[in-house]
């Protein structure tokens, strides 16, 4: 199996968790996550992430601390929803309520 059917599957798990237990700690661990599949499907290196995005993560453990939920907030969410191309608003909404909509634009 690769990551990133592997993440999917780790997704698809957290939002059912999600539903039943809402948490503040699962909600960032599933954004970061997202944004995750959405650098490894995009073939970015965290790098490449880190240098374009300078203002926002100081060194790639910034990032990876966003994409494991520990390190959140809004700003950096916003940045990397531009970032990557990604409808952030209807990601947000299905994990809410656990829909899962095609929110990535190609």
């Amino acid at each position: 199996m690769d990551k990133q059917k592997k993440y999917d599957y780790l997704i698809k798990g957290m939002m059912i968790a999600f539903t039943k237990d809402k948490s503040s700690k699962l909600f960032n661990q599933i954004v970061g996550l997202k944004f995750k599949t959405l650098r490894l499907k995009k073939n970015i290196t965290v790098e490449a992430v880190v240098d374009d995005n300078k203002t926002y993560f100081k060194s790639v453990y910034d990032l990876y601390k966003f994409e494991k939920g520990i390190k959140s907030d809004a700003s950096k969410l916003w940045n990397l929803s531009k970032y990557y191309g990604f409808d952030l608003p209807n990601f947000l909404d299905s994990v809410v309520t656990k829909k899962e909509k095609n929110v990535h634009k190609t």
